[in-house]
């Protein structure tokens, strides 16, 4: 009787987890489907992931704020929702694979001669040409690795000389992986990122199609509720995850963000689901927030800490959730260096229960939805998990070859240090 008992509460550990990692899976392919496109600002991406987590919220009969789930804001944006097209000498590319639009490009439409530029030209900083020779007028100039560690005022301030040297276009030759971003201007000229292998050498001319659309006020939104503590109800245990991601570039590429940031807001369900359960109660009360706007500049997180739902002295603690998807080398801590205290108790559940390979500690990082917080002097984390696929801002990003390593105990390591606190 006793080996069946045990047999059953192995079973029923077994199921429960499974079930977790299901749900994962669950929310995983949903936020990356053709529905949400990309989870950016074309098509309504965004705010179609943004219903889905106030869905999932209501299901699991979280609360909000009085009665709206949602807090508002707008930023700006350059959005791609036309088709794109670079044509290398009668040879059409593949984009996503072979080249990028950059996210700042503006309007380029045309067949271009090319000249190719073997060095920086001298440009004073308000954009005028120092080399009165340089004359591109018509042209799209192919510049190989040249401009690929300039600072962005610098940049600017080559793309305006070269806009004032007739210059139509710029294309860089990259030698490493294609990584796209989000812009919130638009630069003087259009550019393209090419692979190198992509690239023809004698390339003499292009044909290209970049159409555009900048949107000055975006409008989207954070996704916010709670769970009420047994013991403390006016002190919070904060968890949040940001939703959106790259979107689309054209109307065939999507970029689906399944690790960036897809990951995360699984987890973040997963920990809804877990505190709604009576069994799992909080005795502090646990905010969720899915923050929009992550991409462009942490503009949500910046928009929320300005604008908080409740005050923010009354956070005992925040982790931030972003790129979850793996773990095969364990986790980092931003923030581990800051808060100490709290990182030991991390490391030493994480050393008693072996969940994770490493918890490893870093300190200040303004590189994710944890450092407005951080700075306006909320306790906060923010964890990334290690190791595993290297996907990132690219068309690989996607949840068939995601994983989710160590989700599991990643999920474990966080329920028993909300436990501690």
């Amino acid at each position: 009787m006793r080996i069946s008992i045990f047999l059953v509460l192995i079973l029923v550990a077994f199921q429960v987890s499974a079930q977790d990692l299901e749900y994962a899976r669950e929310v995983l392919n949903e936020l990356c489907s053709d529905a949400y496109a990309g989870r950016g600002y074309v098509e309504d991406g965004d705010n179609a992931a943004a219903y889905y987590i106030e869905q999932e919220f209501k299901n699991h009969d979280l609360f909000a704020w009085d009665y709206n789930f949602y807090q508002t804001f707008s930023f700006p944006v350059n959005t791609f929702p036309e088709s794109v097209e670079l044509i290398v000498d009668g040879v059409r590319l593949k984009p996503g694979e072979d080249y990028l639009v950059e996210a700042d490009s503006p309007k380029l439409k045309g067949k271009f001669e090319l000249t190719y530029l073997d060095a920086l030209p001298r440009i004073a900083p308000s954009g005028r040409m120092l080399d009165t020779t340089a004359s591109y007028k018509g042209m799209v100039v192919i510049a190989d690795s040249l401009l690929a560690k300039l600072p962005p005022p610098i940049r600017m301030s080559l793309l305006r000389g070269m806009k004032k040297a007739g210059a139509k276009g710029l294309i860089r030759i990259s030698d490493t992986k294609l990584t796209w971003t989000v812009s919130k201007q638009q630069a003087p000229i259009g550019q393209l990122t090419v692979k190198r292998e992509a690239w023809d050498q004698n390339a003499k001319e292009v044909e290209v199609e970049v159409k555009p659309e900048f949107e000055k006020k975006h409008r989207a939104q954070n996704v916010i509720a709670f769970i009420e503590g047994s013991v403390h109800p006016d002190k919070f245990i904060v968890f949040t995850a940001h939703y959106d991601h790259l979107g689309k570039m054209g109307q065939d590429v999507i970029f689906r963000g399944a690790n960036d940031n897809a990951s995360g807001v699984s987890m973040l369900l997963n920990l809804v689901r877990h505190y709604s359960m009576p069994a799992h109660e909080p005795a502090y009360s646990i905010a969720f927030i899915a923050f929009a706007g992550e991409e462009p500049g942490l503009e949500g997180s910046f928009h929320y800490v300005k604008n908080p739902v409740f005050p923010l002295k009354d956070i005992k603690f925040l982790v931030n959730l972003d790129i979850l998807g793996t773990g095969d080398e364990g986790i980092t801590v931003v923030n581990g260096a800051v808060h100490e205290t709290e990182f030991e108790a991390l490391k030493g559940i994480n050393e008693q229960k072996g969940y994770l390979k490493e918890v490893k500690k870093r300190g200040k990082a303004a590189i994710s939805d944890h450092y407005p917080f951080s700075e306006a002097g909320v306790p906060c984390f923010y964890i990334y998990t290690m190791g595993g696929i290297q996907a990132y801002h690219d068309v690989y990003d996607v949840p068939e070859t995601l994983p989710l390593t160590e989700f599991e105990d990643l999920f474990r390591l966080l329920t028993d240090f909300v436990g501690r606190l």
